[in-house]
């Protein structure tokens, strides 16, 4: 029923007004959560106990926005930050809050979305995994060049700006090394920077991957236009000073967004992929290949997957959104036969020269689309025993909830890197009948709102 207008309830607060609260918890998004008069608050840069002074910016029926006025009383979860582009800097948002808060609130993020956005509220979710360092982790870092600030990071909330970073402690201190050397040449070189406003300029990006096992450096220099001055002499430089770089690679992306894929990649010195290390797998990874940014973590992560898998030997699984394999190819030594799924056909050549290094057999590709190709296979290699589904950050969706369904496989386990598209998916899946067996939450990106989680879900029996 409607309500008359009259007899709505409003919001105790207006747009603009100021209010101090408490915040009581950290929301999925990064922002500090607080109520007045039970009503809902988000004010960024805030930490759980905080006392905090706010002035609403966005007033809607059941929350509003606020921005930070002052810190009236400190949380004692509050830290301080390492970085000193901490703040401006959009790479992270939670280096001011303690790690194990962080990782606190990460767990109960996971809890909240089954609980709200599944009826998932009796279902038990495990202590969350953390991570042993919260810092250099990452595998892989992109860094903008841009004509008003050099090469950095882009500024938080801003498309067009960036943060001219010194130090990232994100990835390791070798890439920072190289950050400084690519930033000197630009330099020197009065090479133009692409302007995302005017989409002018030469110079894009400098995307640099690590393989933490191996010690394997790959620099790739992203321009807009293939002839580009001095990239050899870059490569030179690059390779002198840090000799586990293995490729120095120039990628070509003439397009409007930094996120379409190469046109042309050429490569300037060494070989154009890394070579990493998970779970006793070797994996060649390109300069466009995806793969979990944190090594250390994805090796947990695998481990989590297959813990709850519980191959005996003879299964047939199938891997939906199989990426370069990751899942597959661990799977495949405890498993009869996985069948890998993934619409990136370059993805589905990559997995098949992975199954190939590591001498795995009884791994198959195949390039498209889930949900048209699922029924498919499932018609020439029978009913799976179990599937597993590692869908982007965007979810699967309800049709592929019903392929899955529609499959009837006796075991599904869930890979998800964000609860709030997850918890709809397995409602939709517990509609069909299944039940969730276990939920594990693991940390992958520190100073980030992002999660992981595992969720394995059987059918009735």
């Amino acid at each position: 029923m409607v309500l008359p207008s009259a007899t709505r309830k409003r919001p105790p607060l207006g747009r603009g007004e100021e209010v101090s609260l408490t915040i009581d918890r950290l929301a999925y998004g990064g922002r500090g959560v607080g109520r007045h008069e039970g009503f809902v608050v988000f004010v960024p840069d805030t930490a759980p106990g905080d006392r905090v002074r706010a002035r609403l910016w966005r007033v809607k029926p059941g929350y509003g926005e606020a921005r930070l006025l002052q810190v009236e009383s400190r949380s004692p979860l509050r830290t301080t930050p390492a970085c000193p582009h901490f703040g401006p800097c959009g790479g992270c948002l939670w280096q001011h809050v303690a790690y194990g808060a962080q990782a606190a609130a990460k767990e109960q993020i996971v809890r909240e979305s089954l609980a709200h956005l599944a009826g998932l509220r009796e279902v038990e979710v495990r202590p969350i995994l953390v991570v042993a360092s919260p810092w250099y982790y990452r595998n892989k870092m992109e860094f903008t060049f841009h004509p008003e600030g050099g090469l950095g990071l882009h500024e938080r909330g801003a498309w067009d700006r960036i943060i001219t970073v010194q130090s990232c402690y994100l990835q390791s201190p070798a890439s920072n090394l190289i950050l400084s050397l690519a930033r000197q040449w630009a330099l020197a070189s009065g090479l133009s920077r692409y302007d995302p406003r005017t989409h002018t300029g030469l110079l894009r990006q400098l995307i640099v991957r690590e393989g933490n096992a191996t010690g394997e450096i790959m620099v790739v220099v992203v321009t807009t236009a293939p002839e580009v001055p001095g990239l050899r002499e870059l490569a030179a430089r690059l390779l002198a000073a840090v000799p586990r770089i293995t490729g120095v690679l120039h990628g070509i992306n003439p397009g409007l967004s930094d996120g379409l894929p190469l046109v042309g990649l050429a490569v300037l010195a060494g070989r154009p992929y890394i070579v990493e290390e998970l779970a006793g797998l070797r994996f060649r990874i390109g300069a466009e290949t995806f793969f979990q940014t944190n090594t250390a973590q994805a090796e947990r992560l695998v481990e989590v997957v297959g813990a709850l898998a519980d191959l005996r030997g003879g299964e047939l699984v199938y891997d939906l959104y199989c990426g370069v394999g990751t899942f597959s190819l661990a799977l495949a030594r405890r498993a009869g036969r996985v069948c890998g799924i993934e619409i990136s056909a370059q993805a589905i050549e990559a997995a098949r020269q992975n199954a190939a290094l590591n001498g795995i057999a009884n791994a198959e590709f195949t390039s498209g689309d889930v949900r048209r190709l699922l029924p498919e296979v499932r018609s020439r290699t029978g009913r799976p025993d179990l599937v597993l589904l590692d869908p982007p950050r965007g979810g699967a969706g309800r049709r592929v909830m019903r392929r899955i369904a529609q499959a009837r496989p006796p075991r599904i386990i869930y890979v998800s890197c964000n609860p709030t598209t997850l918890a709809p998916d397995l409602r939709d899946l517990v509609l069909a009948g299944y039940a969730v067996q276990a939920v594990q939450p693991l940390d992958l990106f520190p100073h980030t709102y992002h999660v992981e989680c595992v969720v394995l879900l059987e059918a009735p029996t």
